[in-house]
């Protein structure tokens, strides 16, 4: 899980994700397929009256790209592109453009050394790679940015320039530049939702948007290719000074400053699975024996009504206080936060989705919390950059790495 500066590595060790290194596959869609979670994939170029085109670097977008505005002041298309290298020979992805599909301009560019720090082959491993080699898929992780909502296109499509190294005799380009991975933009609105923690410095570990364990953890679920944790976020929580407790420094949970403190309901809803069977694992140490069943560890999700559901995840064992089928109020305690089943060192994983399941559902959803203060961030060496005078934040989503202090809610 070597990312570089994308991310600090000792936090994303320390964490992990609930999916973690699960190996995965794809279930390829063919050139004229509609992608079945709304992003239409690539149709054939070939028209009639000449000769096909060539593209030997299939590429579709993974699910339908929602803006959400992050604690930047900016709003984030977060989306993955997925890549199939169909040559005999190894792909260097040079170049990629997010273009406007319905004014032509480019609004998004990547290039060279920033194309291979957001792509990983799809084979469970976070691992930054430059060449895709032959039948291999890749997935590129995005995220454009904008000022405005209203900067933010209705349809995108992308424009890829590729180098082919090919053997001797190969019938294909050594070089391409196509276009194609159209889709829709959704227009819908993020939830807007309530902290699940109280206090101050809590830190957005393995948050949007960059690469990390979450943006990572892309697997096949029921034939399916599904970002399942896109906007998760691993809630830890600093000292005073903005220290964070490592399990290098401490196998004590009591060490760490966000163990055993109460985790809240985000918003009203029914409880639709309270699991809590689980123990405390101690800080650094992972059971072998767990699946992908036990990975939440005791955990919660919520019916938060518009079909989304919140899960709550790595709770301290005995602490759930609810009940399935129980209805719960924004802000009631639903247990405390600890380091039951696929955790390193104690934290809440929190994320958002379109079904009841912690990590098959269709969408992982983006969220904006309703109200807290911005205290600064950790930076990629844990270093902590904190401001002498927090800023107050409204409907943002807290990116990666960020300092926060929830304060009072609005309410919603």
């Amino acid at each position: 899980m070597r990312i570089g500066r994308l991310y600090p590595v000792a936090v994303a060790l320390v964490v992990g994700a609930m999916l973690g290194a699960v190996s995965v596959g794809w279930n390829t869609l063919g050139a004229t397929e509609d992608n079945p979670n709304g992003a239409r994939g690539l149709r054939s170029a070939h028209t009639g009256g000449g000769e096909a085109k060539q593209t030997p670097l299939l590429m579709r977008v993974l699910g339908l790209p929602q803006p959400v505005k992050g604690s930047d002041g900016n709003y984030h298309l977060v989306y993955e592109l997925v890549l199939t290298n169909t040559s005999p020979g190894t792909a260097t992805v040079e170049s990629v453009k997010t273009i406007d599909a319905k004014s032509g301009e480019v609004v998004d560019t990547l290039a060279g050394a920033d194309v291979a720090a957001r792509t990983t082959l799809l084979n469970g491993s976070l691992d930054p790679v430059r060449k895709i080699g032959s039948a291999q898929v890749a997935v590129l992780y995005l995220d454009a940015t904008f000022e405005g909502l209203r900067e933010v296109p209705k349809e995108i499509e992308h424009r890829v320039k590729t180098g082919f190294d090919l053997p001797p005799g190969a019938l294909f380009p050594d070089a391409t530049t196509d276009t194609g991975a159209r889709t829709r933009v959704s227009n819908r609105r993020p939830v807007v939702i309530d902290p699940p923690l109280r206090g101050k410095n809590w830190v957005a570990a393995n948050g949007c948007c960059t690469v990390s364990t979450h943006r990572g953890a892309v697997g096949a679920f029921d034939q399916r290719l599904l970002a399942a944790e896109r906007y998760a976020i691993d809630w830890i929580r600093t000292d005073e000074e903005g220290h964070i407790v490592v399990p290098s420094e401490s196998t004590n949970l009591k060490d760490y400053p966000e163990y055993d403190q109460p985790i809240l309901s985000v918003k009203g809803g029914k409880v639709v699975k309270a699991v809590d069977r689980y123990p405390d694992l101690e800080p650094g140490v992972r059971d072998p024996d767990y699946t992908l069943e036990d990975a939440p560890g005791n955990h919660v999700i919520v019916d938060i009504g518009g079909g989304r559901y919140a899960i709550y995840a790595h709770l301290v064992p005995g602490s759930v206080t609810v009940q399935e089928g129980e209805h719960v109020g924004r802000g009631e305690v639903l247990g405390r936060l600890g380091n039951s089943g696929n955790s390193g060192a104690p934290h809440l994983h929190f994320h958002v989705m379109d079904a009841p399941t912690p990590l098959g559902a269709d969408h992982n959803l983006p969220y904006v919390i309703d109200s807290f203060r911005y205290q600064g961030y950790i930076g990629d060496d844990l270093t902590p950059h904190l401001l002498k005078n927090p800023q107050p934040r409204e409907d943002e989503l807290p990116l990666n790495q960020s300092l926060v202090d929830f304060g009072a809610s609005r309410g919603h």
